[in-house]
């Protein structure tokens, strides 16, 4: 596992930010009292404020009828593709509020980005938003057949990644080459022990998931047993796509991110972890805006390489420089 410590202003500065932009919101009990379209309101706001790269084309996708955003970067360089399912707690995102951030990836990846718009809970509970996941990923493949397709998310869109590979799994589908699930949930009814390390989280409470809050909109009629809401019940890991996990050290979903690992290690299956330590939860989407972010992309773009067999890449780290191949990008943090 690799730690990463966070000590920068800028992420000091970005953890006050993102406080803000949702008005002081936290996932805790008695979540189903909400007023889930003010929230989704105050997040589409605050998102709607973070700067999108230059040299990247957005344009519309319609997958089997699951409305989605293609990134293009000027400096694309194969027709690989990463597919990100935003976060949200189920309840909140879209793939117009994670704009900047998909710029951001396309563009020092040199890789199209595809996001998705899948239906949110409590309106449409389990497994509607894995439906849709499923049913978009499988859109892709068919209509990028010479793409290898990597999933990426966060928080909820972190759990979205498992629960799609495991869905596909049990169809007996085509699989993502690889997956960067961070901050992911890995069950939804809570029930592991995080007593071992100190929570200080300020989106996502214990009582959130523990609770059982997360569970009452997402999943209320759910079985407890299924393994898409309990991952540690799911017998084919051995059969997963590779992953790199990414976590902050302190936040609530720590013992969820640990132990998908142990699950994959366990059944022999490939899995690594990143720790941010002093960050916050689902952090990564800060990418350029601070330097561990930002070094988590490279980590996240260098595995994604790795697994699509994309032959160079290279991190110049004493200049403090990312250039892709063929890509030609320069970004000075």
């Amino acid at each position: 596992m690799k730690v990463i410590q966070a000590s920068s202003k800028q992420m000091q500065d970005t953890a006050k930010i993102v406080g803000n932009a949702t008005g002081g919101f936290v996932f805790k009990d008695g979540l189903e009292k909400v007023n889930w379209k003010l929230v989704r309101l105050m997040c589409n706001i605050g998102y709607s404020f973070m700067k999108k790269e230059k040299g990247v084309k957005v344009t519309s996708l319609d997958l089997n009828g699951i409305h989605g955003e293609l990134t293009s970067p000027d400096n694309r360089i194969n027709d690989n593709i990463i597919m990100y399912l935003h976060g949200g707690g189920f309840v909140s995102g879209s793939a117009k509020a994670t704009r900047a951030y998909c710029s951001v990836l396309a563009r020092f990846s040199g890789y199209d980005v595809i996001s998705i718009d899948y239906r949110l809970s409590p309106e449409n509970t389990y497994p509607a938003a894995i439906e849709d996941c499923v049913k978009a990923f499988l859109a892709v493949h068919e209509q990028f057949p010479k793409a290898k397709i990597a999933l990426t998310g966060e928080s909820a869109g972190g759990y979205l990644c498992l629960a799609t590979a495991i869905t596909l799994i049990d169809m007996n589908e085509y699989l993502p080459a690889c997956m960067l699930p961070q901050s992911p949930l890995c069950c939804i009814y809570g029930g592991l022990d995080r007593s071992y390390y100190e929570i200080k989280d300020n989106t996502v409470e214990p009582e959130a998931v523990d609770n059982g809050g997360i569970g009452k909109l997402f999943a209320p009629n759910g079985d407890k047993g299924d393994h898409r809401l309990d991952m540690r019940t799911f017998e084919c890991f051995d059969k997963m796509p590779p992953a790199l996990i990414s976590f902050d050290a302190n936040e609530t979903l720590r013992a969820d991110a640990e132990t998908i690992c142990e699950l994959y290690r366990k059944n022999g299956a490939d899995c690594d972890l990143i720790m941010i330590k002093d960050s916050f939860h689902a952090c990564s989407t800060s990418s350029v805006g601070t330097p561990e972010t930002f070094e988590l992309m490279l980590d996240d773009i260098e595995f994604l390489r790795r697994h699509f067999n994309d032959s160079y890449y290279e991190r110049r780290e004493d200049e403090n420089i990312c250039t892709a191949d063929r890509a030609g990008v320069d970004h000075q943090k």
